[in-house]
C-alpha cells in the first residue's frame, strides 16, 4: 500500500478519538494497536537490536526483500509497542528512499505528540531514527556472490 494511503488509513482509525479527547481513550487505542504488526522472534530480542536512547525496551530489525525494506519490532511496554507498530505500518514494505524522505504527517493529524511525555517523545524519535538507519544499512548491504572471496 502507498505510504501516504497508509498514513491516511491510520488517521481514519484515530478519528473516532477526536470526540473523546481524553488521554485514557487515546492510550487505550494505542494499546490495541500494539497487537499484530511486525511480530518479532524471541531470539531477535537481544542487545544488538535494542533501540539506543529509549527508556523502555524497544527492539527493531529490518530485512530487505525485492528491493523493499521490511521491519519487525517489539517493546516491553504495550503503549510503546503500539506507537512502534504505527511506524511499522507506515514504513514497512517501502524503498529506502521512500522511508528516509517521507513526511510523517499522520503524527500531527492524530495528535500523538500532544499526548506524549518528554520521555516517550525521545523514545519515539529514537525509534524513527533507528528505522531509517536500518533501512539505509539494508539498502547498502549486497549479498555475497558465489565464488567471491568476500
Amino acid at each position: 500500500m502507498d505510504i501516504n494511503r497508509m498514513q491516511d488509513k491510520i488517521i481514519a482509525e484515530f478519528e473516532h478519538l477526536a470526540a473523546a479527547v481524553n488521554k485514557f481513550s487515546y492510550f487505550r487505542h494505542l494499546k490495541q494497536v500494539s497487537n499484530g504488526t511486525g511480530s518479532m522472534d524471541v531470539a531477535d530480542k537481544n542487545d544488538e537490536n535494542l533501540v539506543a536512547g529509549c527508556s523502555k525496551k524497544v527492539w527493531v530489525i529490518a530485512y530487505k526483500e525485492d528491493g523493499r525494506i521490511y521491519f519487525k519490532a517489539d517493546s516491553d511496554h504495550s503503549i510503546t509497542r503500539g506507537m512502534v507498530n504505527l511506524l511499522l505500518k507506515v514504513y514497512s514494505g517501502h524503498t529506502v528512499s521512500t522511508i528516509t524522505n517521507t513526511d510523517l504527517y499522520f503524527l500531527h493529524e492524530i495528535k500523538l505528540f500532544q499526548y506524549l511525555s518528554a520521555s516517550w517523545l525521545r523514545d519515539f524519535l529514537s525509534v524513527v531514527q533507528r528505522i531509517k538507519s536500518l533501512a539505509i544499512v539494508q539498502h547498502l548491504e549486497v549479498a555475497p556472490q558465489k565464488n567471491s572471496p568476500y
